[in-house]
């Protein structure tokens, strides 16, 4: 049975049901219906009928104005907005900024439609497809927003857009979660539809017109320009936002630019379907309407300017506000066919990178950063093409060689001095100008590129994503037509390419429609490499410039070849082309004229620089050399004093494999030190000694003019030679082959001091560097100033220990 408490407890929850039942009998339930959501204007712009803002009524405002409101819900939560603008008669209208109202309440929910009418602003459901325009009923669209504001421009200008200050009201209603909306009661505003009404102004603004590439003023444009508007706006605190631009054409006298009589056009809207650029407007003659203009014909017939071409424009503001037609807003030219473009390839932006094919140190003669990779921790740089002894672009071709080919057109590319016009120079690295100059007069003709057509070994080149955009010319050729900011831009890479020869031609279309009639072309040849061990013959390489005293063409050439006599194989003999010689050698665009591709058809290279007055073009060749050497190749260097500094701008740059392989330390500046640089101070050499199986070498001199002479007067007058190079280090892996031997003290004429014989006499000037792969001889006496035979014996030696005799 229960207890006490337990009873009490059951008495008291059947009481207070009893309670809750009988306070409920009879009522209609409103007790626990929603209540409307409440909303007002938090801005402080405009006017209402409020204490604090009726007194604005005849204050005139902006007609650019950001709106706030804010909204409460006693019993639940604001789940969205609506907002509309009514003009001085109360009728709904659209504005820019809000182009789109829902003027037959179909979008509009019914119960807004009953308390407040139709006329609300437009907006996409979340998710929906904004690609679809608001006033398609296919678009997913409601008039409620999340916004918390909206920026609304009112209408400040009469029919004709001439300035006139407007009345217009800005209403706007809330929504609940339970699908409530803002209340209607004229006798408490603060619980009503929440309204500001402004009397908007605008000034008017001005309008600009060019063309994208400058203001012709009056001069010669082709059949393909695109018109671009600017509006300013003296409204402050306002950006200079135009709501559309208008023009106009007309033909004029070319003399006194008088209109000519029935060749007005109409006012054109700046954004049509096909170019929807608010500021810009494409005229050609295939466009509505054509740059020809009413009359259908050019203003230029042959050499005869029969009329010109007068465009006026006028802007129009977000209040509707419209520009006066002035001369700023007028453009003025005369259209003339026979303009074309030039296409161009950039040879500073072609090169190429594979395993046979780089450099291995920073390129500064260009600011781009090039294309790289790592090979067992090494990094390696792309480089241009080398150019081989016919001319021909050329690189070794191996399984992953990449090229780069990069083209554009002429006028792209230019230099802005501080005064004077632009300076034009194709040179990629400089300011981009974004001109088209006519091919055949350099003119600007105010154009743009618009395509580029493209071909590979004699096919349109293969790009997929425009693999349809094939376009045939008037020859029957096919080309690939791609846009001019096409995801392949102005470069192609290159992979997977055969051994052999290949060209890439590109040529550009302008915004006439018109295509460049010589198609810039660029043509390389991957070479397969040749292993070492195929190898054979022997390369001389003459650097030395042309001088009857130092350096004899004929009588040096005559040397190396009796030095090369008892070789039976095949010797090419080249001169390397320099400013004042014409030789066998081309330079390529980093002024380098030895190509592996010839470089890696011997066995063996000799090259000469003996002419003590000139450094020669060695520290050009790194490139190519290091290739070559890098692949199994060998080199014999005969050179002069000037070899110091040369070897001391290969370190200085960084580049040290070719130093390396040399035998000469690569981190050391100077390497390597001189006995002289003039050849009457301190003429003390008269023998290279050998070591390490090579023999001794004598210098040749006597009586000028006499048989066994020096070809040079001052080496007979001497007695002795003062422009050798000598290696006070050599890397250990190095091996000295030749020392200084030199006059003994107090030889007659010019002989050294004791203190001079004991620095110079004995230093090394010949060293021999071997690795598992090549052999490199570096000589820093000229071999064409020593006795023939005596070199003879030298190149023997050298011969032997490469299996050659």
């Amino acid at each position: 049975m229960p207890n006490k408490s337990t009873r009490l407890l059951i008495l008291v929850a059947v009481t207070a049901l009893a309670m809750l039942m009988f306070s409920g009998c009879g009522k209609s339930g409103s007790k626990f219906a929603n209540q409307a959501p409440t909303i007002r204007i938090t801005s402080y712009e405009g006017y209402d009928d409020s204490e604090l803002l009726a007194p604005y009524e005849n204050v005139n405002f902006l007609f650019q104005q950001k709106i706030f409101w804010n909204a409460t819900d006693p019993d639940g939560v604001i789940t969205g907005f609506a907002y509309r603008v009514k003009d001085q008669d109360g009728n709904p209208i659209a504005t820019p900024g809000n182009h789109f109202i829902d003027t037959d309440g179909s979008v509009t929910p019914d119960n807004v439609i009953a308390r407040f009418g139709t006329g609300w602003v437009l907006h996409y459901k979340s998710n929906a497809d904004q690609d679809i325009p608001l006033d398609d009923p296919a678009a997913n669209r409601t008039i409620w927003t999340s916004a918390k504001y909206a920026t609304i421009n009112f209408p400040a200008s009469d029919a004709n857009g001439n300035p006139l200050t407007m009345n217009s009201t800005f209403e706007v209603i809330a929504i609940d979660n339970r699908g409530d909306i803002t209340a209607l009661d004229p006798n408490y505003p603060a619980t009503s539809i929440a309204w500001r009404k402004f009397n908007a102004t605008s000034a008017r603004p001005t309008c600009i017109i060019s063309t994208t590439k400058g203001n012709p003023n009056g001069g010669e444009v082709g059949s393909g320009i695109r018109l671009d508007f600017t509006m300013h706006d003296s409204d402050p605190f306002i950006p200079e936002t135009p709501f559309k631009f208008e023009f106009r054409m007309m033909k004029v006298d070319p003399v006194t630019e008088a209109v000519i009589a029935g060749t007005e056009s109409q006012w054109y809207n700046s954004v049509t379907t096909a170019d929807p650029e608010l500021n810009r407007y494409l005229l050609t003659r295939y466009t509505s309407p054509s740059i020809l203009g009413t009359t259908n014909a050019y203003d230029i017939e042959g050499s005869v300017t029969n009329t010109k071409t007068k465009i006026q424009a006028r802007a129009y503001d977000l209040a509707g506000v419209v520009s006066a037609v002035n001369d700023s807003s007028s453009l003025y030219f005369a259209v003339k066919a026979g303009f074309r473009p030039e296409t161009l390839v950039y040879p500073q932006r072609v090169y190429a990178l594979g395993d046979n094919h780089y450099i291995d140190y920073t390129d500064e003669s260009t600011p781009e950063i090039l294309p790289f990779t790592f090979i067992n921790g090494v990094q390696r740089f792309a480089t241009p093409f080398f150019k081989n002894m016919e001319g021909v672009n050329t690189a070794i071709n191996s399984t992953n060689t990449k090229v780069w080919l990069r083209w554009g057109w002429k006028g792209e590319y230019g230099v802005v001095p501080a005064t004077g016009p632009i300076i034009y120079t194709n040179n990629p690295y400089d300011k981009k100008i974004d001109t088209v100059l006519d091919r055949a007069t350099n003119m600007n003709y105010f154009s743009e590129i618009t395509h580029f057509h493209l071909r590979l070994d004699g096919q349109p080149y293969n790009y997929q994503p425009y693999a349809n955009s094939i376009v045939t010319d008037t020859e029957g050729l096919q080309w690939l037509r791609i846009p001019q900011n096409s995801p392949l831009g102005q470069t192609v890479v290159l992979t997977a390419m055969t051994s052999g020869t290949h060209t890439l031609q590109v040529r550009c279309e302008d915004l006439q429609g018109e295509v460049d009639p010589i198609p810039a072309e660029i043509t390389f040849t991957l070479v397969s490499a040749i292993p070492a061990a195929n190898r054979s013959g022997i390369l001389v390489i003459d650097d030395d410039r042309q001088n009857a005293s130092t350096s004899p063409e004929p009588t040096v050439l005559e040397k190396y070849q009796q030095m090369l006599a008892d070789y039976t194989g095949t010797v090419q003999y080249i001169k390397r082309t320099n400013a004042q010689e014409t030789g066998d050698t081309f330079a390529d665009f980093r002024l380098r004229h030895l190509a592996t591709s010839d470089l890696q058809n011997y066995k063996l290279v000799i090259y000469h620089s003996d002419n003590p007055s000139e450094s020669g073009s060695l520290k050009n060749e790194n490139d190519g050399l290091t290739l070559y050497l890098k692949s199994g190749g060998n080199i014999l260097i005969s050179h002069t004093s000037k070899l110091a500094s040369v070897l001391d701008a290969f370190v200085l740059a960084n580049q040290k494999t070719f130093v390396n392989y040399l035998g000469i330390p690569p981190f050391v500046s100077p390497p390597a030190a001189i006995l002289s640089d003039a050849l009457q101070t301190r003429p003390f050499f008269q023998k290279a000694v050998g070591a390490n199986g090579f023999p001794d070498i004598d210098l040749q001199y006597g009586t000028t003019g006499q048989p066994g002479a020096s070809f040079n007067p001052l080496v007979n007058n001497f007695q002795g030679l003062a422009t050798i190079t000598y290696f006070p280090t050599y890397s250990a892996q190095a091996a000295p082959i030749y020392s200084m031997g030199i006059k003994p003290v107090g030889f007659v004429p010019a002989g050294p001091t004791q203190a001079q014989y004991d620095l110079y006499n004995g230093k090394t000037i010949g060293v021999r560097h071997v690795t598992n792969i090549t052999r490199c001889y570096l000589l820093g006496f000229p071999l064409s100033y020593m006795q023939a035979d005596d070199a003879k014996g030298m190149i023997n030696q050298v011969l032997s220990e490469l299996g050659m005799i």
